[in-house]
């Protein structure tokens, strides 16, 4: 016993040192690479939320608990919501809220899911509470409760509130039951306990007397092959003391109970509704109904649709204004009006109901949460507002294409899998830039890259279909088409996990693999199958029984055990195969399946293989991530092979002792560089796995599911918050650690492309993330530069030149110096920053821009053209030091604009923008010199000796007014000044020049018509002004200097 105490007082001291160096680490991390973002790019379709609130005294205001992702809040009634837990919570999924009535700027947030799946439900770290409004919050403790079915606060005392902790999921333990504070989370009591197995599913307060509250304790638990839900340990349970002494509930109720919900109506508090799930052969489940106050209990009914898939649902909720009125959240979401007797179907949301907040005064406001997020209603019901407006979505794998853009794809938890664009070129990536594809929700998904209009998706108990993304139809190739929901998985011909994997042959023709229990193949698009492998499983039947008991059995699959879990093809050798399963084996064969040999690492625990990379670089060489989550050990797990799996080492050092993982991956440029994902985030190593850090930088605190190294990005799949996109990877390649010295790295390629980003420039506070749709990665040449400390008034400069050597564009740190264009200053031209270690910075391709007319609206646009496809050499100079990189700009896939289009447009924008500079620079000087002339003759003596130098300057003035007025309309000052005053000939050349650009470059008859034409007017023009500038204005000056005055100044 003492040496037990000793090995877990060491563990404990392990994990929290690990934890405490993963903070600075990550701090630093942070630090270093502050300007560089992650990017959410959807899709904007919600996923699920077990808790939802609203403010009773703020019909605008409500809040929102969302599976993996965090916390969230609108202020106008769900047409728009933001995060409000980023940078406080410590794990991301949401169990209950309650906003205090007597002062809505208190808010208690308990976490960890209730609806308690055996895939993507993820335990929490207690409590949170904010006293104003959501803005900032603290941790108050109850840190090992693990998961938080609901928050309950006293109406009038917002520092009594009470927890309804179910407790860890997958073991037993004591911090489980409820638990009391009264002086608003200080301290805690543990007010409620029944035993180490059974926590507190649901509670309810008689608000009318909040010393009276009712209780739904539930013995439960998981273990990888089935789900436990109910035993002694259930029951009922009433306090009329603030629950200092609890009563069990036992008249009129059943004596076997499993999952329970209980309410106490508040517009009669002598009315309590209890959903129960109990015998279903005995019809002993259902609604009972209290009508005085919990002392006696009748049977309304066992309408099998308010108790079905009990451990998912079972929430009621009573109506408090309308006694007899109640709502009971299961798949569908169902209404009674005559106190529980009969229902009615209500759903119109997402479906999948698990919970209802009903505003107080105003009982058509409410506000529901399901497996599709939150959506508020105030007609009860009969609409709702949209859950399509957050990017909260569960997602399990990624795949992807070679398309241009290219697309990510993956199988979203409770909906459809999803085709989505990593980028759009016009606005951002929206719900026109992704579709359906094929299977369903938890699926794999495999096509050929190159030629992706065929997709094999599946679903649980083994379903699969062949998509056609032309005809968007579908063909089932299950297989063996057996229905197996509510069949032993022993009995089953083939066990498919949840997850089951699907994979493309890169090295045989038209072949795809699908893992069941052994491994299944097809060169058909699914006509025929044949098994490739025997059983490589552990294959344990003891559990491969019923996946769910006592009372409510489950047979979705998501129980399924001793199944394939992961499949991969080496990219390196055909023939070369791994499997891993969901019991912790790993097999391999080398010859096409012919032969397998059992290569899992020596010692490993039981365990979920729920990742597998072959290296890329060594055939030898191979990575696993496993995990033990399911067996309430949450320790990282994972390990590297040189020899084909003859032996593992283990490689978790730097992660953090609570971050189980379940994915690793190594970079497909860079030897050793690898990436992983876990339950908080993201890892970087940078030596094979000897060490790992934090890589979080701005990505929110959600559960990585899988992770993709793709044309230079690395892409996540989060549980919560959807897609995520790192772009800069070749950053992360190339950085060196020095501080001494300015670096320059060699940027990524970037296609000529239209659109927006917000990525364009610059923010700090920017969280790579926007309201309603995806972000794009940057339009521009991302440049990455690393700074030592600089010496006062050290000028940083970034020059660009042409593969001739011309210099087309030339950026400064200083205000001043070189951001000219036409030897005007350009106000707009961006400044480059000059922090010490990394700074970004986004050349937009385009040459400089025109100078501007100062006082002058010309409806134009006066940026320079966008430089065309090749190579650029880059040069940083950075106080004395210098540093040279290349960039190339790629042409546009989808433009149909060959190299000579590109070359003839690049000349005549040159040309003609060369002309504009021309014009704008004669239009400043000479309107300049005659400002000047104007003041001199203005203050010209009386005398008549001045008379003929009046006279011959005021015929000057009358030249210089004349040749500008021809140029320029200088009574146009705004937008719509146009229609009153007309355009002169360089607003009418700037619309020219302006037409010969477009997204897509090409030079158009008409412009070269039109430029014919205006070219011997210019000349023309220009010829006058030229004259004006060195014959009349000098012959005039000759005259002044002669009548003793001062001259003209001429430029």
């Amino acid at each position: 016993m003492i040496k037990l105490l000793i090995q877990s007082f060491f563990l404990l001291l392990f994990a929290t040192f690990a934890n405490a160096q993963s903070n600075a680490d990550s701090a630093e991390m942070n630090k270093t690479f502050k300007q560089v973002k992650w990017r959410s790019i959807g899709p904007f379709r919600g996923g699920r939320s077990n808790t939802a609130v609203g403010v009773a005294t703020n019909p605008m205001v409500y809040y929102m608990g969302t599976t993996g992702g965090g916390l969230w809040k609108t202020e106008d009634m769900g047409l728009s919501w933001n995060n409000i837990s980023d940078g406080f919570f410590k794990t991301a999924t949401v169990g209950g809220i309650a906003v205090a009535e007597s002062d809505p700027n208190i808010v208690y947030v308990g976490m960890g899911e209730h609806a308690v799946r055996g895939v993507m439900t993820h335990h929490g770290d207690g409590m949170y509470k904010s006293t104003d409004a959501g803005k900032s919050w603290k941790k108050i403790g109850l840190d090992a409760t693990h998961h938080i079915a609901r928050v309950v606060v006293d109406p009038k005392n917002p520092n009594i509130v009470f927890v309804a902790a179910q407790g860890s999921l997958y073991s037993s333990s004591n911090d489980r039951g409820i638990y009391k504070s009264t002086d608003g989370g200080l301290t805690w009591n543990k007010v409620l306990y029944v035993d180490d197995k059974t926590g507190c599913a649901e509670l309810s307060m008689d608000m009318n007397n909040p010393t009276i509250l009712y209780a739904a304790m539930w013995e439960h638990g998981r273990t990888p092959w089935k789900v436990t839900s109910g035993g002694p340990g259930s029951g009922l349970y009433k306090s009329t003391d603030g629950g200092a002494t609890w009563n069990k509930m036992q008249d009129g109720l059943p004596k076997e109970m499993g999952k329970m919900a209980i309410t106490v109506s508040r517009a009669n508090s002598e009315k309590v509704y209890a959903l129960i799930e109990s015998d279903f052969t005995k019809e002993a489940g259902g609604m009972y109904v209290s009508e005085n106050a919990g002392k006696t209990w009748s049977h309304a009914t066992s309408d099998h649709r308010i108790i079905g898939r009990a451990w998912y649902y079972i929430e009621v909720f009573a109506d408090p204004i309308v006694e007899n009125t109640l709502y009971v959240m299961n798949a569908p979401a169902l209404k009674s009006t005559d106190g529980g007797k009969t229902w009615e179907n209500i759903s119109s949301t997402h479906g999948d109901y698990h919970n209802l907040w009903i505003n107080p005064s105003n009982s058509n406001n409410m506000i529901i949460a399901d497996d599709g997020g939150a959506a508020i209603t105030f007609n009860g019901g009969k609409s709702w507002s949209s859950q399509d407006i957050y990017a909260t979505a569960q997602f399990y794998r990624i795949n992807v294409d070679n398309e241009f853009p290219y697309n990510i794809y993956g199988g979203q938890q409770d909906n459809s899998s999803v085709k989505i664009a990593s980028r759009s070129f016009r606005g951002g990536i929206n719900t026109t830039h992704w579709s359906a594809s094929a299977g369903g929700e938890s699926a794999f998904l495999a096509f050929d890259p190159n030629n992706p209009r065929y997709v094999l998706g599946g679903s649980y108990q083994g379903t699969i279909e062949v998509f056609d993304s032309k005809s968007k139809g579908s063909t089932n190739i299950m297989a063996a088409p057996i229905q197996y929901l509510g069949k032993d998985a022993k009995d089953d011909k083939y066990r498919f996990n949840w997850n089951a994997p699907i994979i493309w042959s890169k090295h045989e023709p038209n072949t795809y693999y699908h893992g069941a229990q052994v491994l299944l193949r097809t060169t058909d698009m699914g006509k025929t199958w044949t098994e490739a492998s025997p059983d490589l499983t552990r294959n344990e039947k003891a559990k491969q029984g019923k996946p769910g008991g006592p009372f409510t059995n489950e047979a979705v699959g998501a129980e399924n055990y001793g199944t394939l879990s992961y499949v991969i093809e080496s990219p390196n050798e055909k023939g070369v195969i791994y499997t891993g399963s969901d019991d912790g084996y790993v097999q391999l064969t080398k010859d096409g399946g012919k032969t397998w040999k059992n290569v899992t690492p020596a010692g490993l625990a039981e365990c979920l293989i729920n990742s597998i990379e072959v290296s890329p670089f060594d055939n030898a060489t191979a990575y696993i991530a496993t995990t033990r989550y399911k067996f309430d050990d949450h320790t990282p797990g994972l390990y590297k092979t040189t020899d084909y799996g003859k032996t593992w080492t283990k490689i978790n050092t730097g992660i953090a002792g609570n971050a189980f993982t379940r994915v690793i991956r190594e970079d497909t440029k860079v030897k050793d560089l690898l990436f992983a994902g876990t339950e908080f985030g993201v890892y970087i190593s940078r030596n094979g796995g000897k060490n790992w850090m934090p890589f979080q930088l701005n990505l929110p605190n959600t559960p990585i599911t899988d992770l993709r190294i793709h044309q230079d990005n690395l892409i996540a799949s989060t549980s919560g918050r959807s897609f995520w996109i790192l772009d800069d990877l070749n950053l992360f390649r190339q950085y060196k650690k020095d501080t001494n010295n300015a670096l320059l790295y060699q940027p990524t390629n970037a296609y000529l492309a239209n659109g927006y980003s917000e990525l364009d420039q610059n923010n700090e506070e920017f969280n790579g993330s926007k309201m309603f749709e995806g972000v794009n990665p940057a339009t521009g040449v991302v440049f990455y530069y690393q700074l030592p400390t600089l010496k006062e008034k050290e000028v940083v400069t970034l020059e660009i030149k042409d593969a001739a050597g011309n210099i087309i564009r030339k950026f400064s740190s200083t205000s001043e110096a070189d951001n000219k264009a036409g030897g005007r200053r350009n106000p707009r031209e961006p400044k480059l920053t000059t922090s010490k270690g990394i700074n970004r910075f986004v050349w937009d391709m385009r040459y400089p821009s025109i100078p501007t007319i100062p006082g002058v609206f010309i409806e134009s646009s006066f940026r320079g053209h966008k430089a065309i496809p090749g190579n650029y050499t880059i040069t940083l100079k950075a106080g004395e030091q210098t540093n040279s990189t290349t960039a190339t700009i790629l042409a546009n896939p989808l433009y149909q604009v060959g190299e000579n289009d590109y070359k003839e447009f690049d000349a005549l924008m040159k040309q003609m923008e060369g002309e504009v500079i021309t014009m704008h620079s004669m239009i400043l000087d000479l309107y300049e010199s005659k400002n000047q002339l104007e003041a001199v003759l203005k203050n010209l003596p009386s005398e008549d000796k001045y008379i003929a130098v009046k006279t011959k300057g005021n015929a000057v003035v009358k030249l210089l007014k004349g040749w500008d007025e021809d140029m320029i309309q200088r009574k146009s000052t705004a937008y719509d000044d146009v229609e009153n005053f007309p355009n002169k000939f360089t607003a009418e050349y700037m619309f020219m020049v302006n037409q010969n650009e477009s997204d897509i470059p090409r030079v158009n008859q008409p412009v070269l018509d039109l430029l014919k034409e205006y070219t011997p007017k210019w000349e023309a023009i220009k010829a006058r002004g030229l004259d004006l500038k060195n014959n009349i204005l000098p012959a005039l000056n000759k005259q002044l200097w002669e009548a003793g005055v001062g001259a003209v100044w001429i430029k």
